[in-house]
């Protein structure tokens, strides 16, 4: 972590607990351990052990109508160095202001963005005016440079080249009704690298290789509404302007049939959507259209069973050479409870067959200190047209939790795989996490 990073931080935590009401302060910490084969070694049975940590740290200061609040990662590799050895990640950093003059919400800082068709995260100022007798309007902008993939903080490229701004406006005016226009306004430029290239007499010269492009706006409409507490339906269509197409449209309705029974019917329209530096405008693709359905009904002893099939109609390709099939059907059965649950799979058509089996556990052992969970999952899918026979995989894992106090948990976790390219693969998981919330 560079130094004016450091400083930074400290800053903001020294200020905060000073003036801060309230405290929420998450740390967990693990280790992750495994063995591979070395590839670049003669010997087949040549083996590299490796021990890797992640460190989560979430906190919130919090004084009246204002508050600090941060999400962050680190990561290293205590054992066998892969890659840079150490990172860091922030997903969160910024101050926010809440309902000031009564009518002002503000962030500034690195904040995620979720406001329709505007998503991701940026580094900038993010407004939220309510308005009317019961703050039924509701209009927010944003905008800021755009985060770096990495998620450091680092030197930014030219904000001409790298942002994100945007607005969404949102009525809240009928009861059980929302619905939102938004707006997205982003454009994000790979850097320049240089290289070498033939010249028109094939002789090998230096060129520096930049990227441009125009940026990518964006349009769509949310509504939803809840009839009776009950019944609910929801909608929405977004729209690219550059490209003057609709991208995604969704619709769904849910209907609580009766006291235990419970049925939705969804539609999806999507048209593959990608920013316009981005290498998968190299292969073809088409739009698809998805109607999917089921009924999910809960027994006197807190289980759900539930069932659910959809179909995937996709547009023919025009430029493929095969004859393939243009659906793929889905179907979904199974159980749940809290402790335990049992679901099955299946996939056919386009997208290919696969059969899956998937079911978990979970029990206290001893009084609430000490709990135990499993899971295992099987599936038996074939690739493409090309393989004949199907393929099995086999995945599980066993974790044993130790909690002596409600703010401190302790886990251990085990990890197996068999696929058709690991004949076997063993990991274990060991950390602890840690929780704080201390009014001051």
């Amino acid at each position: 972590m560079k130094p004016k990073l450091l400083l930074l931080v400290a800053a903001f935590l020294i200020t905060g607990s000073l003036f801060a009401q309230t405290v929420n302060f998450r740390f967990n910490n693990y280790f992750y351990g495994w063995q591979r084969i070395d590839s670049l070694s003669n010997e087949s049975s040549a083996k590299t052990t490796h021990l890797r940590g992640y460190q989560n740290y979430l906190l919130e200061f919090n004084s009246g109508q204002w508050s600090f609040n941060t999400l962050a990662q680190t990561e290293e590799d205590v054992i066998k160095k892969v890659g840079r050895g150490f990172a860091y990640r922030f997903y969160n950093f910024y101050v926010k202001g809440s309902n000031l003059f009564g009518m002002l919400d503000v962030k500034l800082g690195r904040q995620n963005i979720f406001a329709g068709t505007g998503k991701g995260t940026l580094d900038g100022l993010n407004l939220k005016v309510k308005a009317g007798k019961n703050k039924e309007y509701q209009f927010s902008v944003y905008g800021g440079a755009l985060a770096p993939y990495s998620y450091e903080f680092k030197e930014y490229p030219d904000i001409k080249n790298n942002y994100h701004f945007g607005g969404m406006f949102s009525y809240y005016g009928v009861k059980d009704l929302t619905a939102s226009l938004s707006y997205s306004n982003k454009k994000s430029t790979p850097e320049s690298y240089t290289t070498f290239r033939a010249d028109s007499v094939y002789n090998l010269v230096e060129r520096t290789i930049t990227f441009d492009g125009p940026a990518e706006q964006l349009a769509g409409i949310d509504v939803n509404y809840t009839y009776l507490l009950k019944h609910n339906f929801f909608a929405k269509a977004y729209f690219d302007i550059n490209q003057k197409k609709l991208y995604r449209a969704e619709a769904n309705v849910r209907v609580q049939i009766n006291k235990d029974l419970r049925g939705f019917v969804e539609y999806v329209y999507r048209e593959p959507h990608y920013s316009y530096n981005s290498i998968f405008w190299v292969f073809n693709y088409t739009k698809n259209q998805e109607i999917s359905g089921g009924l999910d009904y809960t027994l006197k002893n807190g289980i759900n069973i539930y069932g659910r099939a959809g179909v995937v109609l996709y547009e023919k390709d025009a430029n493929s050479t095969f004859d393939t099939k243009t659906n793929s059907i889905k179907i979904q059965a199974g159980f749940t409870h809290p402790n335990y649950g049992l679901s099955f799979t299946r996939y056919m058509g386009y997208s290919g067959e696969s059969d899956g089996v998937s079911a978990y556990f979970q029990k206290s052992v001893y009084k609430e200190l000490v709990s135990a969970s499993a899971s295992v999952n099987y599936s038996n899918y074939k690739l493409g047209d090309y393989l004949v026979d199907k393929v099995n995989a086999l995945s599980g894992q066993l974790g044993i939790t130790y909690r002596p106090m409600p703010q401190l948990s302790i886990d251990i976790q085990g990890q197996y795989l068999i696929n058709r390219i690991y004949k076997s693969d063993a990991r274990c998981l060991v950390g602890f996490s840690y929780w704080l919330f201390k009014k001051l």
